[in-house]
């Protein structure tokens, strides 16, 4: 078994296509966040889970020189246990292209959670902008915050990407 996080994100690492689709599939099969065990995040990964300290478990790493990942489940077995599921722009000016994290674009992602029973609400804050999306379905709740990706002549996003996956 790896004995640090850069061995277990060495020894297999995942892209964030991969993360996407493979937490989709973890969250089709629970019904409630009790159920996130370091077993079921290991299993549903492909990988060793990594463990943080009690209850508090998961993955780090880097997908690309700009992009990193950090995917972690806080306070286990609790009511309120959650998963974290965060791309991180490591570039300096915090600007990198966020083609790299955006094999499976937002629409897929929230089209994959509609077919699984989740109902869509947007979030918005003042003048109408959009603070995030939330899925929901008995006893689980989906935040999906979003970042703008490859944009257009005009510097327009021509779709949206995940950036972060909250699930309580």
């Amino acid at each position: 078994m790896p004995s640090s996080l850069s061995e277990t994100a060495a020894s297999s690492p995942l892209d964030a296509k991969q993360l996407l689709l493979r937490l989709l599939d973890l969250i089709k099969a629970t019904t409630s966040t009790r159920e996130f065990t370091a077993e079921r995040l290991s299993a549903a990964m492909q990988a060793p889970a990594q463990t943080f300290g009690p209850g508090h478990f998961g993955y780090g790493g880097t997908l690309t020189p700009e992009w990193g990942y950090g995917l972690e489940v806080k306070r286990a077995g609790a009511a309120d246990a959650r998963l974290d599921l965060n791309f991180i722009d490591t570039s300096t000016d915090q600007k990198a292209s966020a083609a790299p994290v955006c094999q499976i674009d937002f629409n897929q992602f929230a089209s994959a959670l509609a077919a699984a029973g989740f109902k869509r609400e947007t979030v918005r804050g003042e003048h109408g902008r959009v603070i995030h999306e939330r899925f929901n379905r008995p006893q689980l709740s989906i935040k999906v915050d979003t970042m703008p990706g490859n944009p257009d002549a005009n510097g327009d996003a021509t779709h949206a990407c995940v950036r972060l996956v909250t699930v309580q």
